[in-house]
């Protein structure tokens, strides 16, 4: 009887190994997709300002969560700010790309801001402090995101407004599946409803009002070559 079991295990064993390995060839590849600022557009500068005053110095504070659990912060320019004239766009930068896995999501959360004078460690805590405000909920997210930012608020930088968008890899295909907007703000162009791919970016256009500006952020999110 021990005999007859140990060789059934031996038969088992094999097979149970080909369908483990049969099961892992069908899960779909990784994806990586590309996240970038197409163009930051000022229809209107901050208010109010002297009259030889003619630009504004404006930069992104941007959190990427997940996928599982995972937490990276961008600052564009990576140090310093930007330089930006009335009705002028300032062209693509790119901002990170993302590696998912099958059913994996990301949430990115990008907060516009302006001034003068670039206080870095204090942009670097409003940063990371935005880090948990990407999986707040949604009634919860501007008062937290209020908090979060007051490092360089209180100093006098100008919150232009914020916006989220959503990514998913829904067992292969990778959709953009929503932007919202958080604060001072208004979608202009939502994404569109079809499968990321690396020849056709998807694009989504947010104005930001906060500070007495109109800016246009356009995002691209695509899958990588």
């Amino acid at each position: 009887m021990t005999t007859s079991r140990f060789a059934a295990a031996k038969v088992f064993i094999p097979i149970l190994a080909v369908l483990t390995a049969g099961d892992a060839s069908h899960r779909p590849a990784p994806v990586t997709l590309q996240l970038s600022v197409a163009t930051l557009h000022a229809a209107a500068l901050t208010s109010p300002r002297a009259a030889s005053d003619s630009e504004d110095a404006p930069y992104l504070l941007v959190v990427v969560a997940g996928p599982h659990g995972t937490t990276s912060i961008i600052h564009l320019p990576e140090r310093g700010h930007l330089r930006i004239r009335r009705d002028e766009a300032l062209g693509a930068r790119a901002l990170t790309d993302v590696r998912l896995e099958s059913r994996d999501s990301i949430r990115v959360l990008i907060s516009v801001l302006e001034g003068r004078h670039t206080h870095a460690a204090d942009e670097d805590s409003a940063a990371k402090s935005s880090a948990h405000v990407a999986v707040a909920s949604t009634s919860s997210r501007l008062k937290e995101l209020f908090a979060a930012l007051f490092p360089v608020t209180s100093r006098g930088d100008r919150w232009l407004g914020s916006a989220m968008l959503v990514v998913t890899n829904e067992n292969g295909p990778a959709y953009w599946r929503t932007l919202e907007c958080v604060a001072t703000c208004k979608v202009l162009t939502p994404p569109d409803a079809r499968a990321l791919d690396a020849k056709s970016p998807v694009a989504g256009v947010v104005e930001l009002s906060g500070g007495g500006a109109t800016y246009h952020l356009q995002v691209h999110v695509a899958r990588a070559p």
